[in-house]
Parts: structure tokens; sequence; C-alpha cells
């Protein structure tokens, strides 16, 4: 008697389907793009001319020695005449206003500065800087001067340009707000980076 072959063959059960790991970072990341975008797109234009306007800021201690040699220069001289005689002909050559302050010639060739405040058309918190010659007490010349460093029209225009682009109060808050949103776009900026390159650890196969 034969028997028939059996039909039926034991197979080992595959193993299930690993399910799908939840990444909490999906749903976000198109988010934190955008808004690390469209904030670069913002406060770019005053990255750019801070920096610019930073570096000609830097160059203007010594461009203002190139442009004002008339008025910050002298022949030296033999003997420096008494302060009280320069401020009188500083006073004599501009009346207007009253003397805030005096600063002696700090160097040989150097002037004298005797400063004014309250000189008709001159701005609010500036001074007129009068430019005697110590050795002569000859006026060189006058110039507006602006904060306790002694900035002079050129290192003035340039400081106002870098804090609020010659614009008054809209510029001030265009650029307090491009420099609030400077540390989200660096955190946005890490993010995207530290995220990038967990994605190109995992493809090569690598842990750590």
């Amino acid at each position: 008697m034969t028997t028939a072959p059996s039909t039926t063959t034991d197979e080992a059960p595959r193993p299930a389907a690993p399910a799908p790991s939840k990444n909490s970072w999906a749903p976000l990341r198109p988010l934190v793009l955008r808004l690390h975008f469209y904030a670069g797109v913002l406060v770019a234009p005053f990255l750019l001319v801070a920096a610019v306007t930073g570096l000609l800021y830097a160059a203007s201690f010594q461009a203002e020695k190139i442009v004002y040699d008339h008025e910050l220069t002298v022949p030296v001289g033999e003997r420096k005449l008494p302060i009280s005689e320069q401020v009188a002909a500083a006073r004599k050559a501009h009346p207007e206003g009253t003397v805030s302050a005096v600063r002696p010639s700090p160097e040989d060739d150097a002037t004298t500065r005797v400063l004014l405040s309250g000189v008709p058309g001159v701005d609010e918190g500036h001074t007129l800087a009068v430019f005697v010659d110590p050795y002569t007490a000859k006026v060189r010349g006058a110039l507006e001067q602006y904060g306790a460093t002694g900035a002079l029209p050129l290192r003035t225009w340039i400081d106002e340009f870098h804090r609020d682009l010659h614009l008054g109060e809209p510029g001030r808050l265009y650029s307090e707000l491009a420099a609030s949103w400077l540390s989200v776009i660096t955190a946005g900026g890490l993010v995207l980076w530290f995220s990038r390159r967990r994605a190109l650890r995992k493809v090569r196969g690598t842990n750590g």
C-alpha cells in the first residue's frame, strides 16, 4: 500500500516588520527652516550695513587725522601760551554759547580744543570745538563735536549710520529688532546643522 506524499511543508514564521520609529523632529523641521530663512532675510541687510560701517568706524580715527589735519595739527613752536590766552582767542572768534570744557594740546604738534555748548545751529548734545594754535593763539577752525571721545563730523556721521542708518527712530528700532533676532537665527541654524549631521550618519550606517 502506497501513501501519498504530504503536500504540506513546515515553514519558519517570518518575523514581524519593525514598527516605524516615531521621529518628533520631522514635523518641526519645515517650521524651523522657514523661521530661519525669513529671519535671515530680515536681518541680513542690517548685518551687512553693520559690518561695513563697523569697519569704517574702526578706520575713522585715522581718517579724521587726515581729513581735519589743518584743525588738529600745528607747526611746533618754542613756547606754548597760557590756556587763558588760548580760550580768549577762541571766544573772540566764537562769542556764541558758553565754554563747557577745554582740552589742552596733548602733543607738541596738536591744537587746543575749546568746547562751546549752546551754540545756535549745533545739534543738541553736540558741542562746537574751536581749535587754537597753542603757540600763537590763532584759531585754525571750528567743527561740531560729539561724545566723550571727541568725534568730529566724519566719525559722527559713520557712527550714526552704524546705529540707525540715518533714519532716526525707525532706523534705531529696526537695528534693535534685527539684533534681537540674531539669537533665533543662530539657534535655528545650529538645530538644522545638527539634524543634518545626524541624518548623514544614519545613511552611512555609523553610530556616535
